[in-house]
Formats: C-alpha cells, structure tokens, sequence
C-alpha cells in the first residue's frame, strides 16, 4: 500500500491541518490501522511545516489512543490496531469541570448495562461462563479488597460486552473508570468493607441469576438498582 502524498499547509494552527490531512487519508483507506507514517522530519517536508508543528499532531493522535510510537529499525509513528480509550480522558474532564454531572454519569451507566444484560438473559452465550467464573473468584475469602474490585470491574465490562457493539464497551469502560477513579470504590468502603462485600457479592450473584435464568425484566431492574445504589454512594462521597 503506497502512502498518501501530503499538501503543504499554511495556518496559524497547522497541527489542525496536519490532522485533518491524516483523517483525509485514514477515511480514503491509504492509511491504515497498522500503517507506518513517514519520520517526522519527512512529514514537515512534506507539510511545509516545522517538526514541531507535525509533533503537536502526532501528540495530539497518541493522546487519543490511536497511535504508537516503535522504536529501533521499525521506528517511528504507528497507526494502532487496538486503540486506547480516549474516551475516559475525554470524561475524567468533562466531570472534573463540572460540565458532566455524576449522577448522569451514573444514569448512562444504567442505560448501557441495561440493555446489555437484557440481551444477554435472552441469548446466553460464553458471556455466561466468564461472569460465572468472576463471581466464583470473588467469592474467595482470602482475595485483597483491590483484587475483588478488579473483578467486579471485571464484571461489567463483561455484561457490556455481550451487547457486541464496541463503541458501547468503550464508552461503559471511560464512565464506570471515571467513577471509580473519583472516589474509587477501594476508599468508599475501606472503613467497612466487611460488611459491603457480602452485599457486593449478592448483588452480582443476584444479577447473574436473573441472567441465568433468561428473565431479562428481572436482570435489569436487579442491574439498575445495583448501580444506582453505589453510583449514589459514589456521589455522596465525592467533593
């Protein structure tokens, strides 16, 4: 596959046009996930542009999560096949400035995983199995309280994903990471976490049993309860 040619550009703002230029590319399939663009210093050639301006861009894709940087013989920018989520930096702002509020952070959440684990108590699949195995796991007596919360994360990005659409799983991932990173889950209960993680676990068992049981009414209202319940703690805690 042989790369684009690239326009010089001439603005105020020339990583805008640079980036408008590498979207161009990507959208007409020259460029591609996987492709290697050429050095930096071949680009500001070819931008008409100084390397600095062809960094801020670069910089502005990897803050994205779209692209890598190799080093040794294959060095240079790479386009990624398997992005970052960019969007959780995107609402980790967005809420820290209070354009977001929490409780709709909250309130998506139960949008997302309520149509999941509707579809996934009317399909079962290999979905089942895995959330079977993560419940199996938390319910080890002898698991740390941060091993616990990583499966319960675990958990619903496994319910998301059922859905099999994955734009959905990353927008779920960002709002479920920016919750817990706000006052995270470990803190929330840290000074009583003996009794919040039998509940926890009943909640997850009672979702999964709903699920099991192909009733997807019960699944969801079981799901929204749940995370509307600590998504309210989440918020009570918060400054």
């Amino acid at each position: 596959m042989s790369l684009p040619a690239f326009r010089p550009v001439s603005t105020p703002r020339a990583f805008e046009a640079i980036l408008l230029q590498l979207k161009e590319a990507i959208s007409a399939g020259t460029l591609r996930a996987g492709s290697r663009l050429p050095s930096e210093r071949d680009l500001a050639v070819q931008f008409g542009v100084s390397r600095a301006s062809v960094r801020e861009a670069l910089r502005v894709l990897e803050a994205l999560g779209l692209v890598g940087t190799r080093r040794g013989a294959d060095n240079g920018a790479v386009l990624l096949n398997e992005p970052g989520n960019a969007f959780t930096t995107v609402l980790d702002l967005l809420v820290a400035l209070r354009h977001v509020p929490l409780a709709d952070v909250v309130e998506f959440r139960v949008m997302l995983e309520t149509n999941a684990v509707r579809r996934l108590a009317s399909n079962h699949g290999s979905d089942l199995e895995t959330l079977r195995s993560l419940l199996d796991r938390m319910a080890d007596p002898l698991l740390d309280q941060a091993s616990f919360h990583q499966l319960d994360a675990s958990f619903h990005v496994t319910l998301v994903r059922s859905a099999g659409n994955r734009l959905v799983n990353l927008v779920e991932t960002a709002a479920d990471s920016t919750l817990r990173a706000l006052v995270a889950d470990v803190a929330l209960v840290a000074n009583d976490w003996v009794s919040v993680r039998p509940r926890l676990i009943a909640e997850h068992q009672a979702i999964y049993d709903a699920v099991a049981g192909a009733d997807p009414a019960l699944a969801e209202e079981r799901t929204a309860a749940h995370i509307r319940f600590w998504g309210e703690a989440v918020i009570a805690a918060s400054p």
